[in-house]
């Protein structure tokens, strides 16, 4: 009995064996591969690829929306990457950086030029001459980069002249897409919107090489800190985003919501009788006017107020009928005015001089003119 039980399992063993040995020869394993979309913190994130890439590599990182000169005093890093449509650039904040030798002295700055289009960055006189301090031109793109094999991913819109011995990055047409500017201990790095550092692009061998060579081997010696990212959506160009620029947008958000409510209030009978017979009539656009150049010259802001309407009357020429010498504006808004006297006002304002209060209700009606016309 024992001796057929062995026998059984003896063949049974044997056949088993030959069944294995019989697929492993004639059948062939395959790897399958499964999509699945990325998470949700990675389509918030654009950069967080990067930003675990460099918490590996022993560089913490932290992420503001947006940056002004407090910001770089505050900040305990020595290592900064900035959008430039997100920091306020004044003269104090390039004194910092260029004057007290903030980078001199070890700083590493990356600016990420992401303005929409050549005229916002010319606006910012601030910006420009801290380039031109380092010796970089920047120059407007001229039709789609040249980009291809082997070359980091940038999105086209300006490209750069760099003096000589500065570490430059070139497209297969050899023309400059990112410089970097050392000065002492530390570097000034400018490029325009960097795609080679997203998620979806710095995997790739030209992008991965770049990012290392800039965030770690080509950064400042002796920096042990980690890295602050001033980064996010671009902020709106023309009205609108100076205002975001300049102002509060907790306040204005909250405004907003109470001026939502106020509305509703006005309009739902259940809260009584809002308009009574007895409602006045309301003061001439032109009364209305002197209040609020008032209001204005009594906190100095009459000039902040009226350089706002020149940056968007010269955004409106600029995108619609694609005139920006101020020379041709002038002469574009003499035909709109006609002989309406506008004209003296107009040219006033825009050489930027002191704003006459008593001219101003006249002023401001004539801006409105001219957006409404163009």
């Amino acid at each position: 009995m024992k001796r057929n039980f062995f026998i059984g399992f003896t063949v049974i063993a044997v056949l088993f064996g030959l069944l294995v040995l019989l697929a492993l020869t004639f059948l062939e394993g395959y790897q399958r591969s499964i999509q699945s979309p990325p998470s949700a913190q990675a389509r918030i994130n654009q950069y967080l690829a990067l930003d675990r890439w460099l918490a590996e590599m022993g560089h913490p990182v932290r992420v503001l929306r947006s940056g002004t000169l407090d910001t770089l005093r505050q900040a305990e890093e020595r290592q900064i990457f900035l959008q430039a449509s997100l920091f306020r650039w004044t003269p104090q904040a390039i004194d910092y950086l260029s004057g007290s030798r903030w980078i001199e002295r070890g700083g590493y700055l990356f600016i990420a030029l992401d303005y929409h289009n050549e005229w916002e960055l010319r606006e910012n006189s601030s910006l420009m001459s801290l380039l031109d301090d380092f010796g970089i031109t920047v120059l407007a793109e001229q039709g789609r980069p040249s980009l291809g094999a082997g070359t980091p991913d940038f999105t086209h819109g300006f490209h750069f002249e760099a003096p000589p011995g500065a570490f430059t990055v070139d497209d297969r047409s050899g023309i400059t897409r990112l410089a970097q500017v050392r000065r002492g201990s530390g570097s000034l790095i400018v490029s325009a919107q960097p795609r080679f550092l997203l998620s979806e692009h710095i995997g790739s061998a030209p992008n991965a090489d770049l990012a290392l060579e800039l965030f770690t081997a080509n950064a400042a010696p002796g920096i042990e800190e980690g890295w602050l990212f001033i980064r996010g959506a671009p902020r709106a160009a023309g009205l609108l985003g100076t205002l975001f620029r300049h102002g509060n947008l907790a306040a204005l958000i909250a405004s907003a919501l109470v001026l939502i409510v106020i509305g509703f209030w006005a309009v739902i009978p259940l809260f009584g009788l809002v308009r009574g017979d007895d409602e006045r009539q309301g003061k001439p656009l032109r009364e209305r006017f002197a209040a609020e150049g008032r209001f204005f010259k009594r906190y100095g802001a009459l000039g902040f107020y009226r350089d706002i309407y020149i940056k968007e009357i010269r955004r409106h020429f600029a995108r619609k009928e694609g005139i920006t010498n101020d020379e041709e504006i002038t002469r574009r808004v003499s035909g709109i005015l006609g002989k309406s006297g506008g004209q003296r006002l107009f040219a006033s304002a825009l050489a930027g001089k002191p704003v006459i209060f008593r001219e101003f209700p006249r002023m401001i009606n004539t801006f409105r003119t001219i957006l409404e016309r163009i």
